[in-house]
């Protein structure tokens, strides 16, 4: 069996696993966004893997059907939808009585401060666009990283399978989804013992330097491993790219957190629980796979 499909059987078992512990009762009660946030990871990856599994037998049998096309849509159309729900997130938040219905959504789950100080984006609607704050800066480098995205989503994913590399759109993946944990990991138990400042404490003031820092290495180390299992390079090809991965990952998330600050809210959404919306989940990606299919193209 490919090392890609084992992967995909591997961790789909252990998200399931660790969703079923979670669901007891007693632990449920004790740890309930954790509970809801491995419920958000099965049903993510089960979209995922499902997608992704089907493209590559139809892709790997082609000779068998009529047409193996139809099946690699189905993948790219999963990166369309992603796009299209992250765009929705991103209008919905520059449109003035949308973002009030989140801000009252998140108030009334706890997810967001009853009082939320006046966002400067406030100050800046037209008064003939009432409805819609005034574009900024920020705002527009966030939507061109995000389209950007997208773009590479569904191009990585035709080069890959063109080329036949089929776990190199896995180990892209992941990488930066490993690192979110890692940090968050590292953060928990060193966060401010070496830094008494935080890494951005204007942005994202739980961030810290420690987790930073030490999460992007032990992400790096653990998706170089993958990344020589998944896709056969080098060790220190897979170690470059992995960390680069990291760091990069580190980027797009405060680029959303200061999107996020500027409009004040809290999440971008409440689709996938215990996570916030699709754009929060995919911000470590916004910068990272962009440069990476970029380099896949050009050195492949």
């Amino acid at each position: 069996m490919a090392s890609d499909i084992v992967f995909v059987i591997a961790l789909m078992g252990v998200v399931s696993a660790v969703w079923g512990g979670l669901a007891i009762p007693r632990l449920r009660r004790r740890l309930p966004k954790i509970y809801l946030i491995a419920r958000s990871w099965w049903f993510m990856l089960a979209a995922l893997f499902g997608c992704y599994a089907i493209a590559k037998i139809a892709d790997r049998h082609a000779e068998l059907l009529t047409s193996r096309y139809p099946y690699q849509w189905l993948l790219i159309g999963f990166f369309v939808l992603i796009g299209l729900r992250g765009g929705y997130e991103i209008k919905r938040i520059w449109c003035l009585p949308s973002r009030a219905r989140l801000i009252h959504k998140l108030q009334s789950r706890g997810l967001q401060p009853s009082v939320t100080p006046t966002s400067s984006a406030d100050h800046t609607a037209s008064p003939t666009t009432s409805h819609y704050t005034r574009p900024t800066g920020l705002d527009g480098l966030l939507s061109m990283a995000f389209v950007a995205l997208i773009v590479s989503l569904i191009a990585l994913q035709q080069l890959t399978w063109q080329r036949e590399q089929y776990g190199v759109l896995l180990f892209v993946l992941f990488a930066s989804q490993f690192n979110d944990i890692a940090q968050y990991l590292c953060g928990r138990l060193l966060g401010h013992r070496l830094f008494s400042r935080g890494l951005a404490p204007r942005i994202s003031p739980n961030k810290s330097i420690e987790g930073a820092v030490f999460g992007s290495m032990c992400a790096a180390l653990l998706a170089s491993l993958l990344g020589v299992w998944l896709t056969g390079f080098e060790w220190w090809l897979c170690l470059l790219a992995a960390y680069g991965l990291a760091v990069s990952g580190i980027a797009g998330d405060l680029l959303e957190s200061a999107f996020k600050r500027q409009h004040g809210i809290k999440d971008t959404g409440t689709m996938l629980a215990g996570h916030g919306g699709v754009l929060d989940r995919i911000d470590s990606l916004l910068i990272g796979v962009p440069i990476f299919t970029v380099l896949y193209w050009l050195l492949g």
